[in-house]
């Protein structure tokens, strides 16, 4: 039902400007805050139930960081728990907790609201510059850029799908292309109820 009202609202509503870079880059900011105290949290209640039925050597104080407390399955299940947290906030009204203290709300470009499909693949689009980020820092600093300060600059391709409003005409950022959505800046101008 919120799913409808908030297309509905969207069909309805005036053309919204698309959101700034800095806008976007405070929201995002924020949103990565609140996602750290998620991870938090799933990494609790994931490794204690993992403790459980797992032998632990009490004399090894290297038992965390092994494998069998960071592999596929702990990936796979801190991937599903970031997904969800933007999933959720994008079907419920559009905003995270750090677009609605920028006052910006991801629209879909379809006829529906924001679809599980879409935030997926918002999800992945914005997610693997910053993936192929990390990938390209690990290599390289084991290799020839070992303590160069260049070395950070492999960061720039995180922001690569952002930096795509700048060269796309329609202000589009990659990750709005992929999941066919975009963010726009909401009305300051609110109307006041009549009492």
């Amino acid at each position: 039902m919120s799913n409808k009202t908030s297309s509905q609202q969207s069909n309805n509503s005036p053309q919204l400007p698309p959101a700034s870079i800095m806008r976007l880059l405070g929201a995002w900011l924020y949103d990565f805050l609140l996602l750290c105290a998620v991870w938090l949290l799933a990494g609790i209640v994931y490794i204690i139930p993992a403790q459980m039925f797992t032998h632990v050597d009490s004399a090894n104080t290297q038992n965390l960081s092994t494998t069998q407390f960071s592999g596929p399955l702990f990936y796979s299940y801190m991937f599903i728990v970031s997904w969800f947290f933007f999933a959720w906030f994008w079907r419920h009204g559009g905003q995270t907790l750090g677009l609605r203290s920028w006052s910006l709300r991801l629209q879909s470009d379809l006829e529906h609201g924001i679809s599980w499909t879409q935030t997926l693949l918002r999800f992945f689009a914005s997610g693997f510059p910053w993936i192929a980020a990390l990938f390209l820092y690990q290599r390289l600093s084991q290799g020839a850029l070992t303590g160069s300060p260049w070395l950070y600059s492999v960061f720039l391709l995180g922001f690569a799908g952002l930096l795509w409003k700048l060269v796309d005409g329609k202000k589009r950022s990659i990750q709005d292309i992929f999941s066919d959505s975009h963010i726009v800046k909401e009305s300051s101008v609110r109307k006041k109820r009549k009492v």
